[in-house]
């Protein structure tokens, strides 16, 4: 006996031939799942940074109005805009962070001015009242576009 049987090489093949298969269904499987998993935690995590973002930008607004028309009689208006920027400081990019930031360093120094007509102070400059929160929301954006991208 020189030589290996035949019966033996074609079990050998036939062997490696299924175990390679099967390495490769489970090997697609698994990355296919890890992927979807992965998948759906950003668009998880994407939803709940829109929902953080948009009831900072509707505070943000509302405060910015009243600020324009009233003073700062009671710092605790501010307490939910602040506590809205601190889940922010948890969750979001650096740059909506200090988009954020500089929209309650706009409100602050809003209040501190003397209390204005809204009207004319909206037909001054509509779109300097809200400049802050224009690039909050761009910040968003951006930060939305980049965890998109990651999918």
């Amino acid at each position: 006996m020189n030589g290996i049987e035949p019966s033996l090489v074609t079990g050998a093949a036939a062997v490696a031939g299924t175990l390679l298969g099967g390495l490769t269904s489970f090997a697609t499987t698994y990355f296919t799942v890890r992927r979807q998993g992965h998948d759906e935690r950003v668009l998880r995590d994407l939803e709940r940074r829109e929902e953080l973002y948009a009831k900072f930008n509707e505070l943000g607004s509302d405060l910015t109005l009243d600020a324009i028309e009233h003073p700062l009689d009671d710092p605790r208006k501010l307490i939910g805009i602040a506590a809205l920027a601190g889940r922010i400081r948890l969750t979001g990019s650096a740059d909506v962070l200090h988009a954020a930031e500089a929209v309650i360093d706009h409100l602050i120094e809003t209040y501190q001015r003397p209390p204005a007509d809204l009207g004319a102070v909206v037909r001054a400059g509509p779109h300097e009242i809200m400049a802050p929160l224009t690039t909050f929301t761009q910040a968003c954006r951006a930060e939305r576009e980049r965890m998109l991208r990651k999918l």
